[in-house]
């Protein structure tokens, strides 16, 4: 179903614009292209800046949003502005920002970019929120999590919410939290990736072709998640155990990951992507 567009989500319309992004790279282009398939925001509201204009402009032209000739002109045309450059960029940029923010939300998708980081160089008056949305939103199948500073107006995390939600899915979590969530969600796509790259490389070695094995692998790790998603009564156990019949092939196949430490090593992964972001911040 098309979501029609809000009044929380419009708010005034400044410079023709509802939703601006500082930077318009890869994950930005997903989020606006998910705001105008949606109908949230379709790209005639929708404004960005990036360095790179000659690109800037060509997406323009395609999408029908409009490039802004700086960090001053874009965030004087929208109400609300989706930060969305490089970590070591944030900082310089907030800073040309300053000059003319008033009362935009800015919300902030940069791995390690703290709210008290984001507060730092901009007036007191504007909004904040950080969120950290993974590479499935690329597909509509996003998995964000977003934070606001204690105390703030809730209409700001509602807002951010909405927009995050035309790409996939939203959970608020407190930022104390972030490193922790940001090791599953956040870097979790690579880790999927990694174990259907050794699924299809493991299954070519049996004998299927490489795109037989690839179809095999990918279309197997959706349906299973998809199944999960769709018992919420039964624990993950559960559902393994209807497929491992006593002394079968499956059961074999799990004994054997077990024996190589599966478990224990997607523990560490988490921890060792965990304590990465803490040193970010």
């Amino acid at each position: 179903m098309t979501k029609k567009p809000t009044a929380g989500t419009a708010g005034d319309s400044r410079g023709g614009a509802r939703v601006g992004f500082l930077g318009y790279g890869r994950m930005a282009q997903a989020i606006s292209q998910g705001l105008d398939r949606s109908g949230l925001v379709p790209y005639a509201g929708q404004a960005a800046y990036d360095i790179l204009t000659d690109k800037l402009e060509g997406l323009a032209g395609e999408r029908g949003f409009k490039p802004a000739g700086s960090v001053g002109g874009l965030v004087g045309s929208a109400p609300l502005i989706i930060v969305a450059v490089k970590p070591h960029q944030v900082s310089r940029l907030l800073r040309e920002a300053a000059a003319a923010a008033t009362d935009q939300l800015f919300v902030s998708i940069a791995a390690g970019v703290t709210l008290s980081d984001l507060a730092e160089p901009l007036p007191k008056t504007v909004g904040l929120v950080r969120v950290i949305p993974n590479i499935p939103a690329l597909v509509g199948q996003g998995m964000t999590l977003i934070c606001a500073p204690e105390g703030g107006p809730p209409e700001n995390l509602r807002r951010a919410r909405e927009i995050f939600e035309a790409v996939g899915s939203v959970a608020v979590l407190d930022e104390s939290l972030f490193n922790e969530g940001t090791a599953v969600s956040g870097s979790g796509p690579a880790y999927f990736f990694l174990f259907m790259e050794a699924m299809i490389r493991g299954a070519a070695r049996l004998g299927l072709t490489w795109d037989l094995a690839r179809e095999l692998v990918l279309k197997t790790a959706l349906g299973s998640a998809q199944t999960a998603l769709a018992n919420p009564g039964l624990s993950l156990a559960d559902l393994r155990d209807q497929v491992a019949s006593p002394g079968g092939t499956t059961a074999e196949g799990l004994l054997a990951m077990e024996e190589g430490a599966l478990t224990a090593v997607v523990l560490h992964a988490l921890q060792a992507a965990s304590d990465k972001g803490r040193d970010l911040t």
